[in-house]
């Protein structure tokens, strides 16, 4: 009885993971649905074998059925069953486990200051963390149609020659305030173009001047390049231009490659934005600490509705998420 239990608990708290995690990573992070669901039908296969054995077991104690089939046909398949999820079992634990020491690998040589740096100048991380850059792509109409901001044309720049895969908005606050777009280049390279516009949600960010040394129309901008074990790397461009902020990405290694200038040569192709909330009155400077970095500042014992409005982005007109 209690295995009986034990396995239908086990696979119904692996259906309802499993569930919430395809629904996260695809609505809120875009990742492929396909690609989701190929990382999360594997991993849900070890418990949902375990508790089917588990019920089986239960069911067969329950009945006083042998446990072990009598026929041989019936043995040699819970035996070929049985090893399989043993097989498998095992060889998800692997990676876990290798997952588990890239992760503190990192972590112990971000501690120690010790350099993640390549001898060619990329970051060496885990192959997870390239993941959040392997982005969803619907209809560019329908991620565009409620924006809460114009998004820059692209008609008239390099982006034009590009193929289209579509693009896909998000959420921040509450207002639809962020937009991606994907493109595959000529040399079969997937591209991504991210615009944030913070004058629409009221966020803000800070970055530490010494970390952009790259310029892109004379603005302070930031290239990284990370690259996981299996060679496998994104080349991602970042900047800001008053309150909107870009990123643009591209799954390959352009250090030492034209790809790097073809990179720059597009970020810097695009036209002025235009803000989405062009009367938002404008954030307050940072406070940098002695340490040099911003300092928050303190909560005010009282705060109005319409200061919290302001914040959240909650404004009338045409930043209240309604299409400019």
């Amino acid at each position: 009885m209690l295995l009986s239990i034990a396995g239908g608990l086990l696979a119904a708290a692996t259906l309802l993971a499993a569930t919430a995690y395809v629904g996260f990573t695809v609505l809120w992070m875009h990742a492929p649905l396909l690609l989701v669901l190929g990382l999360a039908v594997p991993t849900a296969l070890f418990p949902l074998g375990l508790a089917w054995l588990l019920g089986r077991l239960g069911k067969r104690l329950r009945s006083s059925t042998p446990v072990i089939p009598s026929s041989r046909p019936a043995r040699w398949l819970l035996a070929g069953a049985t090893l399989a999820l043993l097989g498998y079992g095992a060889s998800f634990a692997s990676t876990l486990v290798k997952h588990h020491q890239c992760s503190m690998e990192s972590s112990n040589r971000a501690g120690t200051g010790a350099s993640q740096v390549r001898k060619d100048g990329g970051e060496q991380v885990c192959a997870i963390a390239l993941e959040r850059y392997d982005i969803s792509f619907g209809s560019i109409e329908r991620a565009t149609r409620k924006l809460a901001f114009t998004p820059v044309d692209l008609t008239r720049t390099p982006f034009a020659q590009l193929d289209a895969l579509g693009g896909t908005a998000e959420y921040i606050a509450g207002q639809p305030s962020r937009l991606y777009r994907g493109f595959r280049t000529g040399d079969g390279h997937r591209l991504t173009l991210f615009e944030h516009d913070m004058s629409v949600d009221g966020t803000r960010a800070w970055r530490d001047p010494k970390d952009e040394p790259e310029r892109i129309n004379g603005l302070p901008a930031r290239l990284i390049v990370l690259v996981d074990g299996a060679g496998a790397a994104v080349s991602h461009l970042s900047w800001f231009e008053g309150r909107r902020a870009y990123e643009l990405w591209v799954d390959a290694n352009v250090i030492g490659t034209p790809l790097r200038a073809r990179l720059f040569a597009l970020a810097a192709s695009l036209p002025p934005s235009v803000p989405g909330c062009p009367d938002e009155v404008p954030p307050k400077p940072w406070q940098v600490g002695p340490d040099g970095f911003p300092v928050d500042e303190p909560m005010p014992a009282v705060i109005s509705q319409a200061e919290i409005d302001a914040k959240t982005g909650q404004r009338k007109g045409r930043c209240n998420g309604a299409p400019p």
